[in-house]
């Protein structure tokens, strides 16, 4: 063997032992997660990526439930966050691709928020469905792939008559403001009440031109076959109105789930961590 060949040979037995060890490595696993900025990215997201160290997990920023559950039936994510009600919706839609999924465990509360403008043309949620001077009433639901558009799309089911109205996915403090200025009628989102991250809810009760409307009617309650709750009515407090009474809306849970076939180790480390740990997961950082 000349000086050449063995000069090359112990080049690729260096290269060898340096690429092998990253080739056998376990590739990243995601987290379909949410909005950045909003709990299920900045909190929930981060917090399993933090407490899972053995894994290598990627905090995927979505626009929500809906492309949570779109990602994880399509093997886009391993784990990916939803509220319950979105999951019921998408198994009406496609039972096969979403029917899949494993859910893994329960989260908390999510309880739907409708603002409306003070003295103006939605007084109740059934305004929502009727006329408002001779035009549809106008709701802001957020992105098309996040919790409320799906939510809205459910209620919309439960109660035809609510598919009246026109919805836009515009979102956030700009929906608020544009409520404000009249362009809209409602703008709706949903979030867990005990969240320390309610801009929205502090944005409403900051702006003296704005309120929250109660959500109350027992027709749109709804259980699965097997007499699982996904939406039903509770009382939630509303952090910074002290005086206030609480406000009556429907709930659903968000949920953590998992793609068929995701890596089993994983989903037990995840399914402990919820059941031993759920304060650290839910803690914001």
């Amino acid at each position: 063997m000349n000086w050449a060949t063995a000069t090359s040979i112990s080049l690729l037995t260096a290269l060898l032992s340096v690429v092998a060890p990253a080739g056998l490595a376990h590739a990243a696993e995601t987290i379909a997660s949410g909005e950045r900025g909003r709990p299920y990215h900045d909190v929930y997201g981060a917090n399993l990526v933090k407490l899972l160290p053995a894994f290598r997990l990627e905090n995927r920023a979505t626009t929500g439930s809906g492309e949570n559950l779109d990602l994880l039936a399509d093997g886009g994510a391993d784990i990916g966050f939803a509220q319950a009600d979105v999951y019921a919706l998408h198994l009406r839609q496609d039972r096969t691709r979403y029917g899949a999924l494993t859910v893994i465990g329960r989260l908390g509360d999510e309880c739907v928020y409708l603002a409306r403008r003070v003295g103006g043309p939605v007084s109740n949620l059934a305004a929502l469905g009727g006329e408002i001077a001779g035009r549809r009433p106008r709701i802001a639901v957020g992105p098309s792939g996040g919790g409320m558009a799906a939510t809205w799309s459910l209620l919309s089911t439960l109660d035809p008559s609510l598919a009246r109205a026109e919805v836009l996915n515009t979102g956030g403090t700009l929906a608020l403001n544009q409520l404000s200025i009249r362009l809209l009628d409602a703008v709706g989102w949903v979030a867990d009440p005990t969240s320390q991250e309610l801009v929205l809810l502090e944005a409403v009760l900051a702006n003296p031109e704005l309120e929250l409307l109660a959500v109350d009617d027992a027709k749109l309650e709804h259980a699965l076959a097997d007499g699982t709750r996904i939406l039903e009515l509770k009382s939630v407090a509303v952090p910074g109105a002290s005086k206030a009474p609480p406000l009556r809306t429907l709930c659903t849970s968000s949920v953590i789930f998992a793609r068929e076939g995701a890596n089993p180790r994983l989903v037990e480390a995840v399914s402990q961590m919820l059941s031993l740990e759920r304060e650290k997961l839910l803690r914001p950082r």
